[in-house]
């Protein structure tokens, strides 16, 4: 606690130092002094196995944080090397053969991915012959992970109760033995399950973790275990789960859920929070941006990736990989990872793929930095239910709700309430009138109770009533309902879609079971946050300019964004002392609690000790003897981005804010040209 307190007592005193340096800079009066802001760690995000090794948790961990950076290296690259199932050796479908087209993407694009997939069978190579598992890509895939490189492993599983190739279809009643070991078909499908287990296990003793992906494209209808019956699909997930897990005793594998783009509902066969680690999507188009299906499957709480991309049907050769490039900034922004296919598919035989591979969100073989401090967690929360239901009640419960600490996303305390299962969608909310007008994002972490029939499992969905008068005036809008389980899930509404959010009536969410479940269960909530971006530069400077630059600023694409596409960015001379961005304009913070930013440098220019970077704002009315400056610890950034926070509890005046900025400082010694970049200015309330 003593060692805590000297550390805030040092940030508090260079923020106060920083302030009057902004205020000397502009003529201002004296600064008071900043709020000390204890900076909250990042809570780890953890494997569903709860023995997963040290190496399984940090890739997880990395994973997750990428897409918070901000500026830099925030989208882990990934590429296929092959079908280790493939035929004869020399016949160029061997695995050999296929593994060129690694060496061709790094002597192309000057870039090995950081993270290398194989296949543990033949794949579309099989030419619909029977195919056993094969695990000889294990060497390849310990060498890329012993050269700073993660791995991933899928597996076009032969049918087992047929002795053929992945493509022939099994019956259902066939598919639902399967998670039956006492029948035939169960024996058959453990066999499979223990050559494949021979595989993981000498990644596992090389103490290499492996992103696991089975069954990927489930919700298609070219594999034998597609098109199924989504219960015995995720029966079938989760006994393959315990049995590699728990029988098998492999803790080095982080599951990979992968529905296919364009087929039915990708979260259709969703096999529930407590089975998967990763979600994503395989997608072959020759329009990236028109993609759907991400915002389904960000909502489940996972980290997001591209498991599979390449050209739409016979584009190969002609495609444009910049397409990919576009779409990350602009639609995507949360995915932790791509994985490009090899052969025609691959980037280094279609146009662009070298922008693909060194565009600056992008993270390549020698910079899987897991030991690297993730970002600042950026949202506040504000309903957090450490002290009562701060005003919740609900309808359609069989009790409740009440505040618990049994349970929590974040802090001790949640908002309960039991449920009949059997009886219907039950219902937790908050109404009164609520000013949303200020706020783009609304989100809540959602759970259910392990006790209980849920058959197909509960689905849940966050809403908000707006609208004044009597009922024919109102308007509801939900974020889409997502299947929620014991592990939590996140619900996030697009406020931008919601009509008259200055007259918001009603914020709740609706739990409803699915049909045939039974018994008495209960829900959860924590953790609600709700936001405003504020400045995002996608269409210009938005009123922002800056004292000491070299040159600048502008809003410029693809350089140093953390959300979209563009960012602020202004060229800084060390030599010439501190730099301020910053936008001076009235603005009215009541009822903010918090305002983030992310900010960084370019890799250019000598930056000796680090330039650190303080948000701050100017409250008050009148001249400079009215003025009250307060700014966040000053924290140093780099290529990479950080985000900045800067705590609004105990600000004065926060109706009458003047002027928001940020304040860069080289160290001592610093030289050179370099540039500085701001982005994605939020307020949280």
């Amino acid at each position: 606690m003593l060692k805590a307190t000297g550390v805030l007592m040092r940030l508090r005193r260079r923020s106060v130092a920083v302030l009057l340096a902004v205020a000397s800079m502009l003529g201002g009066g004296s600064a008071a002094a900043p709020a000390a802001v204890a900076v909250q760690p990042v809570t780890a995000v953890r494997p569903v196995d709860a023995g997963a090794g040290p190496q399984a948790r940090a890739v997880l961990n990395w994973l997750a944080q990428l897409p918070d950076r901000g500026l830099r290296n925030r989208t882990a690259s990934g590429f296929f090397a092959g079908y280790s199932g493939s035929a004869a050796p020399g016949s160029g479908k061997d695995f050999a053969t296929q593994y060129r087209d690694v060496t061709e993407l790094a002597d192309r694009t000057g870039r090995f991915p950081a993270v290398l997939a194989c296949d543990y069978a033949s794949g579309w190579n099989a030419d619909g012959a029977p195919t056993a598992i094969d695990s000889g890509c294990d060497t390849e895939m310990i060498d890329h992970a012993g050269r700073g490189g993660l791995v991933s492993v899928s597996v076009h599983l032969p049918n087992p109760v047929a002795g053929a190739a992945w493509r022939t279809p099994l019956p259902q009643p066939a598919f639902r033995q399967l998670s039956d070991p006492a029948t035939a078909a169960g024996r058959a499908w453990r066999a499979e399950l223990d050559d494949i287990a021979a595989g993981l296990r000498r990644l596992s003793d090389a103490g290499v973790p492996v992103l696991f992906r089975p069954f990927h494209e489930m919700n298609g209808d070219w594999f034998w275990w597609g098109r199924q019956d989504p219960a015995d699909f995720a029966a079938l997930w989760r006994g393959t789960y315990d049995y590699l897990t728990t029988t098998k005793g492999l803790h080095n594998l982080l599951w990979t859920y992968a529905p296919n783009c364009g087929s039915a509902d990708p979260t259709a066969y969703w096999v529930g929070g407590g089975y998967a680690d990763v979600v994503g999507l395989d997608c072959y188009t020759a329009d990236p941006s028109a993609i759907t299906g991400y915002e389904k499957l960000v909502e489940l709480g996972k980290p997001f990736a591209f498991t599979e991309i390449g050209p739409g049907s016979g584009a190969g050769g002609t495609f444009d990989y910049e397409l990919w490039v576009k779409a990350l900034h602009e639609r995507f922004p949360r995915t932790s990872y791509f994985l490009a296919w090899n052969n025609e598919w691959s980037p280094a035989r279609n146009v662009n793929g070298a922008e693909l591979m060194n565009d600056p969100w992008t993270v390549n073989r020698g910079g899987v930095d897991l030991a690297a401090a993730p970002a600042e967690n950026p949202p506040v929360t504000y309903q957090d239910f450490e002290s009562g239901t701060q005003g919740w009640s609900g309808w359609h419960l069989a009790a409740g709700p009440w505040q618990v600490t049994e349970w929590s996303a974040r802090g001790s305390g949640s908002l309960k309430a039991d449920v009949d299962l059997g009886t219907g969608a039950a219902y937790l909310n908050k109404v009164g009138p609520l000013d949303l007008s200020g706020d783009t994002v609304l989100s809540v972490d959602a759970r259910t109770a392990p006790w209980g029939d849920q058959a197909g499992g509960t689905r849940a969905k966050l809403y908000v009533r707006t609208g004044t008068g009597d009922a024919a005036g109102w308007s509801w809008t939900d974020s889409g309902a997502v299947t929620v389980d014991t592990k939590s899930t996140r619900l996030v509404l697009d406020l931008t879609r919601v009509p008259d959010r200055a007259h918001v009536r009603e914020i709740g969410v609706e739990f409803a079971p699915a049909a045939g479940a039974s018994g008495r269960s209960a829900v959860y909530l924590d953790d609600m946050r709700r936001g405003g971006l504020l400045a995002g530069f996608e269409h210009g400077t938005e009123g922002w300019s800056g004292s000491g630059m070299a040159a600048g600023p502008w809003a410029v694409a693809d350089e140093g964004a953390a959300e979209g596409r563009s960012a602020l960015k202004a060229d800084v001379e060390p030599e010439r002392g501190a730099v301020l961005l910053r936008r001076t304009a009235p603005a009215d913070l009541t009822g903010a609690t918090a305002l983030t930013v992310a900010a960084g440098t370019a890799p250019w220019g000598q930056q000796a000790g680090g330039t650190t970077a303080t948000l701050y704002v100017r409250t008050g009315t009148g001249d400079a003897v009215g003025w009250t400056w307060t700014g966040s610890p000053a924290v140093t950034v780099g290529p990479d981005g950080r985000t900045l926070r800067l705590d609004l509890a105990g600000v004065p005046d926060l109706a009458h804010v003047q002027e928001i900025g940020v304040v860069f400082t080289p160290a001592p010694g610093a030289t050179g040209r370099t540039a500085v970049h701001l982005d994605g200015l939020w307020r949280w309330s």
